[in-house]
Formats: C-alpha cells, structure tokens, sequence
C-alpha cells in the first residue's frame, strides 16, 4: 500500500554527476531516441508516477504538460493514453529519459529505487506524500505552483473543502470496519489518510487505536470489535460470499445487512481531488442505516 508520511512536496535531483555517470546518461539518451521508432511527445514536459497526482494535473486543466505517465494512470480517461513509462512499483528510468521531462512527480517507498536513479542523472523529482487532507490540499497548491497554475488551484482546492464543509455532521458515529485485503485480513488503522475519510464520513474506524497505516489484523478481532457497517474495498470484495465466513455472522453489520462492496477503491486509496467523493459516498451510506 502506498506509503503516507510526509505533507509535503519535497525536491530532489540537483546532485552533481561524475563525468562517467553524465556520459552514460548522455549514451543512453542516444541510444533509446536512435532506436525508437515510435513518436514520443515533446521535451520538457512533465511526467507522473503517482495516480493522484495524475488526477491533480488533469484537475488544474494542465494535462497539456503531462508527456508521461503509468499504466495505473487510468482516471480520467483521457490518462489512460499517454505515454506510459511502466506501473506503479516498477516505472521504466529508461522510458522516463526517452521523454527528458523538466520534472518527475513520484512517491516512497515504492519508486525509491527509481527516483535514486533519477535524482543521479540529474532529473528533478517531486515527491508526494499527502497524509491528511489538510496537507492534500498543500499538495494541489504546491503542484500548481510547480505547473504555473496557481490561480486554478485555489479553484480547486476552495470547491474540495466547499463540498466537504456541506457534509452534515453525524448524530452518531457507528463504528466501521473497511476490509483491503482478504488474505491476510487486513485493514486501516490511525495513521492512514484513510483513517480521516472515515472520520470524515461520519465514522469511526474500528481499528483506529492502531497506530499503523495498514495492520494486519485476525478474524477474532474483527468479530470481538463487532463494527456497525463494513466496507469491502478489494479485487475479491463479494458481501454475499462475506456473510459465510465462519463466525462472522454474530457481527453487527453482518446481521443487519450492512456489509457493503459497492465503493469504487480508487476514490478511497488514492489521494487526489476524488477522496471528497470518498468521503460522500460512504457517508452516504453511513446515513442509510
């Protein structure tokens, strides 16, 4: 899971390269242009390893810039046919040269070892790491700032926290269990920003006293904190085969039908412009019980 433990856009790549390490650099550029036969978008654009942030770029109108980006880049639809430089955990340095972008949006720890090669070759990255919405909305503004696009950030980041400020406030908070991973159980604990959309909804995340971003926890637990409502947001994510667990059928929102599959992942994992319609939809359906 995508790691969140910074607020901040912070820089990197403007370390010196020793005459070898620059005419390597230099060779492969060659190489990889000489031997392409396939156009690539113009030099000195921009190029996103992180899906939220894609979604941030396509947010302030500013996908005009965007030369590069991965296979996860799939929202919205318009992502899905840029230049792809290769997934998420695994982007390509090589397909990420060929393009010789002015600067690389990436994250920790997952791309660590791509934005290692990035920042020796001299290509300025940008790393994201929002983990709360106050530092999301730093995030858009500092993405802005890097794209020329201030004026359309405090655009977007003032209709963001509009919509949030019109979430009523919850008479109770009924306790919620949010399920990514089946085997192993696992779930969100108090250091995820997920832990916040939760709040934010007009829950309270069963396991919040974890002081971890994504806990591995047993079905014991599970069934001894007896949740009100759960969420299902992963590939096997089936309420009806849920409610057959061996056990399960004592917990609260198992008996009163509100184990729930329904929530796009995406909105809810990724930490762009779309985790206020995460927010929306779950209280949506915190408020219909």
């Amino acid at each position: 899971m995508k790691r969140a433990n910074s607020s901040r856009l912070t820089a990197h790549g403007s370390g010196r390269l020793g005459a070898g390490r620059k005419l390597l650099a230099v060779s492969c550029l060659l190489w990889l242009c000489a031997c392409s036969r396939s156009p690539l978008p113009r030099p000195n654009g921009i190029v996103s390893l992180v899906p939220s942030v894609t979604e941030i770029i396509y947010a302030l109108g500013q996908e005009s810039q965007l030369t590069g980006n991965t296979t996860f880049c799939d929202y919205p639809e318009a992502a899905r046919h840029v230049y792809k430089v290769g997934d998420f955990s695994n982007p390509n340095v090589e397909r990420i040269l060929r393009l010789k972008p002015r600067l690389v949006f990436a994250t920790l720890p997952e791309q660590q070892t791509a934005v290692a090669w990035l920042k020796q070759l001299g290509i300025k990255v940008l790393i994201s790491r929002p983990n709360s919405f106050d530092s999301l909305f730093r995030e858009i503004r500092a993405i802005g700032a890097a794209l020329g696009a201030s004026a359309r950030t405090d655009s977007l980041v003032g209709s963001l926290q509009a919509r949030l400020a019109q979430i009523p406030a919850p008479k109770q908070r009924p306790s919620v269990y949010l399920e990514i991973s089946e085997q192993p159980l696992m779930t969100v604990g108090r250091s995820s920003f997920i832990n916040e959309i939760i709040e934010r909804a007009g829950g309270r995340n069963a396991f919040a006293d974890i002081d971890k971003e994504y806990p591995v926890v047993s079905q014991e637990q599970v069934i001894e904190r007896n949740p009100d409502v759960i969420f299902l947001l992963h590939p096997m994510r089936d309420r009806t085969e849920f409610g057959k667990r061996l056990g399960w059928r004592v917990i609260a929102a198992v008996r009163n039908g509100q184990v729930l599959d329904d929530v796009n992942p995406d909105i809810v994992f990724r930490s762009g412009p779309r985790v206020v319609d995460a927010v929306e939809a779950i209280a949506r359906r915190l408020y219909a019980q």
